[in-house]
């Protein structure tokens, strides 16, 4: 495991030492309110990653059916268990990344567009919410708060130790009050600047939206990338061309 990977591995322990364990190892997924949920989705990147030209972590909202202890495998330890988790999503990523663009729409097409346009060591595919449950967003899961702890702060770790150039909030327009709260735009906690739009080229506010993040990372807000609605198709094909030409900064 390389530097970059260890110290993922490392911080996703210090976040998850505190979870209670019955969430991991599925002891308790007899019990009704732990029974549809998912194995936690932990990121891990490429080797290559921080020596790609541009570093473009895409951000999506949920796990679906992401199980990372299959039959009858057993939970051995903390640390076994985050190794598993990150060479799952690494090994789904590297599959999934290389074949053809689906037909429609859908998140992975737009993982596809942006390593054929940038090459894919450095995307990274990262999730607001770190578990599924009935194999969709978490939201309305009884024990929702403390699963958005959770993965509020294993999001943070992974923008702090991978340092993307660019990040895409990709988790549409139902969950982005948490993504704010995540990282907030407004008031003194605020870590957002240079707020910005695209209105005068004609994507309206709801489809794109830009700000910076540490006044560094620039990021940038669009609809689930599944949304087949002519507004966002538009919008999330103007910003793949921004891109391209290195213009999406307004």
């Amino acid at each position: 495991m390389d530097s970059s990977q260890q110290a993922l591995a490392d911080a996703y322990r210090d976040v998850l030492v505190g979870l209670p364990q019955h969430w991991l190892d599925r002891s308790r997924s007899h019990e009704v309110e732990y029974a549809k949920l998912s194995g936690i989705f932990l990121p891990a990147i490429s080797p290559a990653f921080h020596c790609a030209q541009q570093r473009i972590m895409l951000v999506g909202r949920e796990t679906r059916g992401w199980n990372v202890l299959k039959g009858d495998d057993k939970f051995e330890s903390l640390e076994t268990y985050i190794c598993k988790a990150m060479a799952k999503q690494q090994d789904h990523l590297a599959k999934f990344i290389s074949e053809p663009r689906d037909r429609g729409e859908n998140f992975f097409n737009l993982l596809r567009d942006l390593a054929n346009d940038h090459g894919t060591q450095g995307i990274a595919w990262a999730n607001l919410f770190s578990f599924a449950w009935d194999k969709k967003s978490p939201m309305r899961w009884e024990h929702f708060a403390q699963l958005l702890e959770v993965s509020e702060q294993l999001l943070k770790v992974q923008v702090s130790i991978l340092q993307p150039d660019i990040i895409i909030f990709a988790n549409g327009a139902s969950s982005a009050k948490y993504r704010q709260g995540y990282f907030p735009h407004k008031g003194e906690s605020s870590v957002c600047s240079e707020l910005g739009d695209f209105c005068k080229q004609g994507i309206p506010l709801n489809q794109l939206w830009r700000f910076k993040l540490h006044q560094r990372i620039q990021c940038f807000r669009i609809q689930h990338p599944s949304s087949i609605s002519a507004p966002s198709r538009a919008a999330r094909r103007f910003l793949l061309e921004q891109l391209r030409v290195g213009g999406a900064g307004g």
